[in-house]
């Protein structure tokens, strides 16, 4: 069974999109300019360059890093337009082209995926940890080996793997035990699978921590850190990826340089945009869009329903939110609708989480849902007082809730949030943190009552498993029901794709509208803009789990068109 070619027709609507042939670049790339960034995580620092330690940003942070698979831009925007290339972790089969993979096959009896490196990919050299070398089979399973021996380890994230094989130099073979219909994101193009060589893996703690360390085959080196201020990456010259633009084969990067700028104040990143000093901009709050348009008219513009869902997760297995009937008392308390229309001027979603709404094969609308679930986002203060006093809190009750200073929409709704909750008898303690503190304070002895938080939603079966199984590392809720951790299992390993997309949507369904473990929050719109002189390049931000380096490669900077438009 080879799995690399779909099955399934392409829908009408997707045919009809294949047609479009999408924008051309009709200039020739100077390859010589700097691409300033402020990013989707523009407020964030790198949090730890030591990839040992399974952080999430380290896809976003490390560009010299590559994985096997990735999205295939082809259909974003410059191509087809069936994608966005905006989701954190969702890319359906049929779009993903190889990466340090040329190709790859799924084949049975025994299960097992077998991929076909590149030749010729080179490792940076490295000084004091390795020299430049060739890309080989055993440094790919050595790579995942030693992550998955780390005591930070996700709990069976690789279980699935029963053993690899490298049966020559450029073959790496993965052995399954069972069936996974995850595997993709798990080993090929999703948060815990950039391949390392064994030259940092071997070093310490210490010394993998120190971003002059870090080493990789992608397109960029880190070439230095200003916690705070600034990350910039230089290009690879040895870098095995090109692109085609207008017929002409063109090796990437397409600049010397990306920088990111880590401004935490959201007035200094609209100004550092509106003055050219910043050439895009990846996420803007929809309230400063009009100002922007009026400061800096040239820009382009593009905008989504952001990539994450927005609650409070409640922790399930702690009074007073142990009881179903007090996290539902908890929803009807709060008016989400007036959230959306007032707070987010209508710029939303108000159900963009567990599923995201761009996953249409996948998303349940609201009006499909149970007239349990559709109640859990109207507002009915009188219900939630009696559901209150029902599990045995007629005067209510007071809980911490924890908000990272990081996210200006959080730090809004907070004290809309308190006003809401008092009206029903419960006071609501909020303790501001930094992004640091509040992560880690994430299913920690200090996490908390309610946790504020934004999660990305990911892909469908990765989404409910980590959010929702018991003891995954983003289950902020604690939420544990042994039948609801069978059925997800059961899911995730049917070979049946039919079977499978059904179970996870009943599952889905079940979250929202029996489990209840969060408080649903809308989900905010997001803007992103760049400057004309911004070339080959479409909004993209994401090819895998919040991987951004084959698109930033491909970008190139006119200057004359800079110079003149700032000039003018």
């Amino acid at each position: 069974m080879n799995l690399r070619t779909p099955r399934i027709a392409l829908s009408l609507a997707a045919t009809a999109a294949l047609a479009w042939a999408g924008p051309a670049a009709a200039e020739t790339p100077q390859t010589d300019g700097t691409v300033n960034v402020s990013t989707v995580y523009r407020t964030l620092d790198a949090t730890t360059w030591d990839l040992q330690r399974w952080t999430w940003k380290g896809n976003h942070d490390n560009l010299q890093m590559e994985s096997l698979l990735r999205g295939d831009l082809q259909y974003g925007p410059r191509g087809s337009n069936e994608n966005s290339f905006v989701e954190q972790a969702y890319i359906p089969y049929a779009q993903l082209e190889g990466s340090l993979a040329e190709s790859w096959e799924v084949k049975e009896d025994p299960m097992r995926v077998v991929f076909h490196l590149r030749e010729g990919v080179y490792w940076q050299e490295v000084p004091g940890v390795m020299e430049s070398r060739e890309l080989v089979a055993n440094d790919v399973i050595t790579s995942f080996k030693s992550r998955w021996d780390n005591p930070r380890a996700i709990p069976t994230f690789w279980d699935f793997v029963e053993r690899w094989e490298a049966p020559d130099e450029h073959t790496v073979v993965a052995h399954f035990s069972k069936f996974h219909g995850n595997w993709p994101y798990r080993l090929a193009w999703g948060y815990y699978d950039g391949i390392l060589p064994p030259e940092w893996q071997n070093l310490s703690e210490d010394e993998r921590a120190d971003w002059k360390n870090a080493a990789g085959t992608g397109p960029y080196r880190i070439a230095d850190i200003q916690t705070g201020r600034q990350q910039v990456y230089e290009k690879n010259d040895n870098y095995w990826d090109t692109t085609t633009i207008d017929g002409e084969e063109y090796q990437l990067p397409l600049n010397e340089k990306v920088v990111y700028h880590i401004i935490k104040d959201e007035s200094s990143s609209v100004a550092a945009l509106s003055s050219g000093r910043v050439d895009i901009m990846e996420a803007i709050r929809w309230q400063l869009v009009d100002q922007l348009k009026k400061t800096a008219p040239e820009l382009e513009f593009r905008k989504h329903v952001a990539t994450q869902g927005t609650y409070i997760a409640l922790k399930t297995d702690e009074k007073p939110f142990d009881d179903v009937r007090v996290r539902r008392a908890m929803n009807l308390a709060i008016d989400q609708r007036a959230i959306l229309s007032s707070l987010l001027n209508g710029e939303g979603e108000l159900l963009n989480y567990p599923f995201a709404q761009r996953w249409t094969e996948f998303y349940t609308p609201l009006e499909d849902l149970s007239p349990a679930a559709k109640e859990l986002f109207s507002h009915n203060p009188e219900k939630a007082k009696k559901l209150l006093a029902d599990a045995g809190y007629p005067k209510g009750f007071s809980f911490d809730v924890q908000v990272c200073s990081c996210s200006p929409y959080h730090m809004d709704v907070v004290a809309m949030l308190q006003a809401y909750y008092q009206q029903v008898g419960i006071n609501m303690n909020v303790k501001t943190l930094e992004y640091g503190a509040f992560r880690s304070n994430m299913r920690g002895d200090n996490q908390a009552g309610g946790y504020l938080m934004n999660n990305g939603s990911g892909n469908p079966i990765q989404v409910l498993r980590k959010s929702f199984m018991t003891g995954q590392t983003w289950n902020a809720s604690r939420y544990s029901n042994e039948d609801f951790d069978k059925k997800i299992t059961a899911a995730i390993h049917e070979p049946d794709n039919e079977k499978r997309n059904a179970s996870i949507r009943e599952l889905n369904d079940f979250i929202i509208e029996e489990a209840v473990p969060h408080v649903w929050l809308p989900t905010e719109m997001v803007y992103s803009a760049w400057w004309p002189w911004v070339k080959n390049y479409h909004g993209e931000t994401r090819i895998g789990a919040v991987k951004p380096n084959a698109i930033y490669a491909r970008i190139w900077i006119d200057p004359e068109l800079k110079a003149k438009i700032l000039n003018d």
